[in-house]
């Protein structure tokens, strides 16, 4: 049996979470307003309060999610970061926040492309001080494609460049970084999906000037009436959708989604039943010459025989 190495020091911390860095504000006494004690914090204080967890990600999931354990063994062992991811429940049981420690491993867990975990879609959030469980940033992360971009212009600084009017840039992907392929740049956008954005902008050089054409591949439509992705006001009605109603929608998707597959998948055993029986007759002609049920023929190989939808006569 092989001995298994022993963890270090530094690596038994870093798997524990570390108190979150104390932020010291002077003590005050609270206001009374319209007969109700308050407290007052300013805006710069605010920012400050909210610094240990300026890489933090909300992950709301679209049907029930898995247990927190589970879900931070799949971030340890899928999600590639160097530092230890946080991982708590909130007040909505479908979601759950996760604290980061630096913007290297943000930006890797913020512009995944599989936004699932075992199998359980999510959409990904940004926290900000302002966040709130009822409603949903439009604030997302959205990979664009730059088709036809020569390969001299794939720099991370240019890309910085040619993206800032349509949003933050976060990162581009292996393929451009490493000029894999030249087609195009691929790059992941920290944008606002509430507006309107470019789909084309010019690129002037010395010698010359082209078009280049913007192409969205994962913006979500948002609805600025309801505050939640995946619809605008135009396909809600104008009817507000609340965040449960929105979460108990993708659970009834996916539910009926799996009533088909099995569906599908009860048609397709009944066919294969039908193709073995017709076979087992032509089997019984073949030998015997005679059946009592007379059995439709047909000159075709078992690999077509399996994709056809084939009915023997005494079933019809």
């Amino acid at each position: 049996m092989p001995a298994t190495k022993a963890r270090s020091f530094v690596d038994l911390v870093m798997t524990v979470p570390q108190p979150i860095p104390e932020v010291n504000l002077p003590m005050r006494s609270p206001n009374m307003i319209e007969g109700q004690v308050c407290f007052m914090f300013s805006k710069e204080e605010m920012v400050l309060s909210a610094e240990p967890f300026r890489y933090s990600l909300v992950l709301k999931f679209l049907k029930q999610r898995h247990s927190l354990d589970a879900i931070r063994m799949f971030i340890r062992v899928r999600w590639g970061l160097m530092g230890n991811a946080v991982v708590s429940s909130m007040s909505k049981n479908h979601n759950v926040f996760i604290r980061l420690t630096s913007e290297e491993d943000f930006n890797k867990a913020f512009s995944r492309e599989a936004s699932e975990i075992n199998g359980v879609s999510y959409r990904v959030f940004h926290w900000t001080p302002g966040f709130t469980k009822e409603e949903e940033t439009p604030i997302v992360p959205v990979w664009v494609m730059l088709p036809g971009l020569p390969p001299n212009f794939y720099h991370n600084s240019i890309l910085k460049i040619l993206t800032a009017p349509l949003g933050k840039f976060i990162r581009s992907d292996n393929s451009t970084r490493c000029t894999t392929r030249t087609d195009g740049a691929r790059v992941c956008l920290e944008m606002d999906a509430s507006k309107q954005h470019l789909d084309s902008f010019w690129i002037g050089t010395p010698s010359s000037s082209f078009k280049q054409d913007v192409v969205f591949e994962t913006l979500p439509t948002f609805c600025s009436s309801c505050k939640l992705q995946g619809h605008n006001k135009t396909t809600s009605g104008g009817v507000k959708i609340t965040e449960d109603q929105d979460v108990a929608k993708n659970d009834k998707v996916q539910e009926q989604g799996e009533e088909r597959l099995t569906e599908k998948e009860v048609q397709k055993e009944t066919r294969k039943s039908q193709v073995r029986e017709v076979r087992d007759k032509e089997i019984v002609i073949q030998e015997f010459g005679s059946l009592n049920s007379p059995v439709n023929k047909e000159n075709i190989s078992d690999g077509e025989m399996e994709e056809q939808e084939f009915v023997p006569d005494s079933m019809k």
